[in-house]
């Protein structure tokens, strides 16, 4: 009977199952029972909503969301004399900001699915590539939902916001961006599909309490995991039939670890020399600063475009009106930031702006050859 009982199979699909049962009859209990008083760990939220006609409205939320029962006095009325009334009731405070929806830069677009987990690093990569935005300008924050259509892809949409425009609204309260912990667009009544929180400082994350207890639960699901697999490894050690099968397993398993391992290090190489290329061409914004500065007062333009050549470089392709387009060329020559300049097409003269419209292309520099001149 004993033998019986130590060679039933104890598998990673069984504890996982497990786990998923425990879990939901754990939510449905609680929901059941409406045990709000352990999902409050004691912390209030300030909430400073900015209308459309950009009023600011303040709440003060407990820590499931809902308006805190705790009512200050009338006197209380500024963002300020809030937070100081929440310190002297000794509840800790995070300040939520929620501002319209044009105030946000919204992006929505498809993932594969096997790239969730860097998603967060992948999209702040493709706001410093795709946007004239730096990091340290905007804050971020996305929402990724399944996409019915393909198992395999995720719906992402991401939130992007002006530092300068949450710091005006925090100064419209009187209080500064230092004091932000969360910022999110205002929930659409009309919408099912909930909105991002960006988050602003690591308070927001959750308190250090909270985080030990998950640590902790974590270290427990640990144990039982390495509980688990003694007791498997007991079992193997009883079979000889099945440490061989073990083992090939384990060969298997080092097998796709070392062709893992050998994937790692090519995109870590090609992560390095992304990041050479990128040390060694200028930025976008030094681009536009320079063919700012190069062009006269008489000419303008229309269309300013950057390409790749067919050299494994870059060109600009601008196109516009100048008093005199036969002098532009010398002129981007002499930039420590291009070379190579020519008008693409034939200078044709605009008879109602007065002016020569043309085309030109030069090519950047490399920023090596750049700090040589």
């Amino acid at each position: 009977m004993t033998e019986s009982i130590w060679r039933k199979n104890i598998t990673m699909e069984t504890i996982a199952g497990s786990v998923r049962s425990f879990w939901s009859w754990y939510l449905a209990q609680a929901q059941g029972l409406r045990l709000d008083w352990m999902l409050d760990r004691g912390e209030r939220r300030l909430l400073v909503r900015i209308q459309g006609d950009d009023a600011a409205v303040l709440s003060v939320l407990d820590g499931a969301g809902a308006p805190s029962k705790e009512r200050p006095d009338k006197t209380t009325s500024s963002a300020s004399d809030l937070l100081a009334w929440l310190s002297r009731q000794g509840r800790p405070a995070r300040v939520i900001l929620e501002l319209p929806h044009e105030k946000f830069l919204v992006r929505n677009f498809d993932a594969p699915a096997v790239a969730r987990a860097a998603l967060p690093q992948a999209l702040a990569r493709e706001v410093e590539r795709k946007t004239l935005f730096r990091l340290d300008e905007v804050f971020l924050g996305h929402a990724i939902r399944p996409n019915p259509q393909r198992r395999d892809t995720l719906r992402v949409t991401q939130w992007i916001l002006r530092r300068d425009i949450a710091r005006a609204a925090m100064e419209r309260v009187g209080l500064t961006l230092d004091a932000l912990d969360l910022v999110r667009p205002t929930p659409d009544p009309e919408s099912a599909e909930a909105p991002a929180d960006l988050v602003v400082s690591s308070a927001a994350l959750g308190s250090p309490a909270f985080r030990r207890a998950l640590i902790a639960m974590g270290a427990l699901g640990l144990g039982l995991f390495v509980a688990a697999g003694g007791a498997r490894s007991w079992r193997d050690y009883q079979s000889g039939a099945q440490i061989e099968q073990e083992l090939e397993a384990a060969a298997g398993n080092a097998s796709t670890i070392r062709g893992m391992a050998a994937h790692a290090t090519a995109e870590s190489a090609t992560l390095t020399g992304l990041r050479r290329v990128r040390a060694n061409t200028p930025a976008l914004s030094d681009l536009l600063e320079e063919t700012a500065r190069i062009l006269p007062d008489s000419a303008y333009l229309t269309e300013w475009r950057l390409s790749e050549t067919k050299e494994g470089g870059r060109a600009v392709n601008v196109s516009g009106l100048a008093t005199s387009a036969a002098d532009l060329p010398p002129l981007f020559d002499t930039s420590p930031l291009f070379f190579e300049a020519a008008l693409t097409s034939a200078i044709v003269l605009d008879t109602q702006e007065k002016r020569e419209r043309f085309s030109l292309r030069a090519r950047v520099r490399p920023s090596m050859e750049t700090k040589a001149r």
